[in-house]
């Protein structure tokens, strides 16, 4: 009797629904009114059917002999297995199927799926696209047509939920993704034809709209979370994260974007080779924020739970530079202790730029190692750092400034280079109390990058301040903005407190040095030479008497008498040496007057008196000259150290001394 009525029941059922359903066993239980369907195969469109271990339908018995459409309730599928072609489904032949959506639509209104697996199928080569295990899928029919899902994830793969809404006349399927942890296997085992090949280990939670149709792919929007994440491309290209976060996360038609990431707690091993693949690997995103990154370039650092990045703990932004690019603003730590700005650029071509920036640097807080130089304690020293690095073709390129904002070196041992630090303090701490030492442009070794620029900042301190105990003037010459070495030596025009036209460029040198090194003095002696000065002396005070006899004549005061005319100075030169020689001009050979004039106007200069105090105030008055063009150019008075004018009998050449 009820395997009889069981047939009845399912013979009306796929006659008013339009299911073929093919089952092994069928029952009816009388005490229940349940139809029972055994290891069922129903297919429901083309393209979609289900398989399930057991079916249960309530049907009355009341309606055996009732002409009207079986009112079915508690429709539930036991151990289900929902099998999907994306080729068929929703194509010509399933829409015009309308017997199922009308019988749907009128009769059952909602039904359940019990634990089982969602399979989605291509007709083609590739027949498993996707396949997905869930804890439950419940089903309501609406008057249109359309189907609306909520399916429940299996606990023990993840915990997920999907709600949305099949339409059955378009084979259209959307809805809402709510995913709250769900490991990178049941992704794998879902997604088995996806490129999963280099993911190690992740876990997914976020919310997706999804949307599918037979005329297009899938296509996701919302937002995912990414947690503790593995990924190794190569052996020196490894990426492992705390949490990567992905805001504005798309996909469609198998184009992923992100309109921004955060990737938090990572650690990241990238070698040269490896950088110039990033552009293409990251240009899903259109930025993406670093927050606690530690970069490694070689694997046993990263390997190792002690190994030391070459950045520490990277916070900034990532951004695209062009189609094939990209760059990196971002604060961080470099040998673990030193705040450092980076500044950077990554080309696809391999090539890349970064520019590193330490500020305030306690050198006390560096290992030994790394503060010692030439010999030399820097620990209480305090250092500023720009250093620009360059790499491609397998070259890494270097250059740079060290500034210390506070300077202090002390020997370490007794292996120390003997270095004049007085002179070194004073000759390069400027008007802002830094000492600046440039680095020149240089080939980095292959050793890690933090030792390499470790190395050549050594360098650059020990040959800086090498070079300026060894050869002072030569570095104060570049100080004045000159190449030439700063000359000691002062020439002035023979009997005046002129200086020579080189020696007033060699002033204005040592005006800038000394604007520009406040920390340097200068001491310098006024000279006069009897040999050198005494015959300008003679001819200044000649013309002087000349002036005077002029003004004489003229009965005018000499201050008010602007020159001699030519043929007047010659009539007067003629008489003083009438009067002193006591002769007139020799008319000798063919010597014109104005010859003869010269003649005797260097015997008055040889033999004219000059006073005795005149090549002391000479001397004296060269200093004060010096100290005037200095004054003029800014320099403070108390850095002038004038010592006692001197005259002296053979050349008197000044020469500036520098105290510190």
């Amino acid at each position: 009797m009820p395997e009889r009525l069981a047939r009845h029941f399912l013979e009306r059922l796929s006659q008013e629904s339009g299911v073929e359903i093919l089952p092994v066993r069928a029952d009816y239980s009388l005490l229940s009114r349940e139809l029972i369907l055994k290891d069922s195969d129903l297919y429901l469109l083309p393209g979609l059917k289900i398989s399930a271990d057991e079916v249960r339908v309530r049907i009355p018995l009341s309606k055996l002999t009732s002409s009207d459409p079986l009112q079915l309730s508690s429709l539930y599928f036991q151990s289900p297995f929902v099998n999907v072609d994306l080729d068929l489904l929703g194509s010509s032949g399933a829409a015009e199927s309308s017997s199922l959506q009308e019988y749907l639509a009128t009769v059952v209104k909602y039904f359940e799926l019990g634990k089982g697996g969602l399979f989605l199928s291509r007709s083609g080569a590739q027949p498993l696209a996707a396949s997905l295990a869930y804890q439950s899928m419940r089903i309501q029919t609406g008057d249109r047509g359309e189907l609306r899902l909520t399916v429940d994830g299996l606990p023990e793969k993840g915990d997920w939920a999907f709600q949305g809404q099949f339409d059955l006349n378009t084979g259209e399927l959307n809805g809402e993704f709510d995913v709250w942890s769900v490991p990178l296997a049941t992704i794998q085992a879902a997604f088995p034809n996806s490129q999963f090949d280099h993911w190690e280990q992740v876990t997914v939670s976020g919310n997706q709209s999804f949307f599918w149709s037979p005329r297009q792919s899938v296509s996701m929007e919302g937002s995912l979370v990414l947690q503790q994440g593995v990924v190794s491309f190569s052996e020196d290209q490894k990426f492992r994260w705390d949490e990567l976060e992905l805001l504005g996360f798309s996909l469609s038609d198998g184009h992923v974007s992100v309109v921004k990431g955060s990737l938090n707690g990572a650690d990241v091993l990238l070698s040269e080779q490896a950088l110039a693949l990033l552009p293409e690997q990251l240009k899903v995103f259109s930025e993406l924020e670093l927050r606690r990154l530690n970069l490694f370039t070689h694997p046993d650092q990263w390997q190792s739970s002690q190994g030391k990045p070459e950045l520490g703990n990277l916070n900034g932004q990532l951004g695209h530079n062009g189609e094939s690019g990209l760059t990196l603003k971002g604060t961080a730590y470099a040998l673990q202790t030193l705040p450092v700005a980076v500044d950077a650029e990554l080309h696809a071509d391999g090539h890349g730029k970064a520019r590193f920036n330490l500020r305030e640097v306690d050198l006390g807080s560096v290992s030994k190692q790394k503060r010692v130089v030439a010999g030399y304690d820097l620990a209480d020293s305090t250092m500023n750092a720009v250093m620009q690095l360059f790499w491609g073709a397998g070259e890494r390129h270097a250059k740079g400034r060290l500034t210390f904002t506070r300077f202090k070196a002390r020997p370490d041992n007794d292996s120390a280079i003997d270095w004049n630090l007085s002179l070194i303090q004073a000759a390069m701490t400027d008007k802002k109390g830094r000492i600046i030492v440039p680095v020149a442009e240089r080939k980095l070794s292959d050793e890690p990058l933090p030792s390499a620029l470790v190395n050549l900042l050594q360098d650059s301190v020990k040959v800086s301040l090498k070079r300026v105990t060894d050869e002072p003037f030569q570095y104060l010459g570049r100080v004045s903005g000159s190449q030439e070495p700063l000359v000691e030596a002062i020439d002035y025009v023979p009997g005046r407190a002129l200086l020579c036209s080189e020696s007033e460029q060699t002033v204005h040198q040592w005006t800038n040095v000394l604007n520009r090194r406040p920390a340097l003095d200068l001491s310098f002696q006024g000279l006069a030479s009897i040999k050198a000065d005494k015959p300008g002396l003679a001819r200044a005070e000649l013309d002087a008497d000349l002036l005077e006899l002029y003004s004489t004549l003229l009965k005018k005061e000499s201050e008010s008498v602007a020159g001699i005319p030519l043929q007047t100075r010659e009539q007067l030169i003629e008489q003083m040496y009438l009067r002193i020689h006591n002769r007139r001009l020799p008319e000798i050979g063919e010597e014109t007057q104005q010859q003869r004039v010269v003649r005797a106007e260097s015997w008055l200069v040889d033999h004219w008196p000059v006073k005795p105090e005149s090549l002391q105030n000479l001397a004296e008055e060269r200093a004060e000259t010096i100290k005037n063009c200095l004054l003029e150019a800014g320099v403070d008075s108390s850095r002038l150290h004038i010592e006692p004018a001197q005259v002296v009998d053979e050349q008197a050449r000044m020469h500036f001394k520098l105290l510190y």
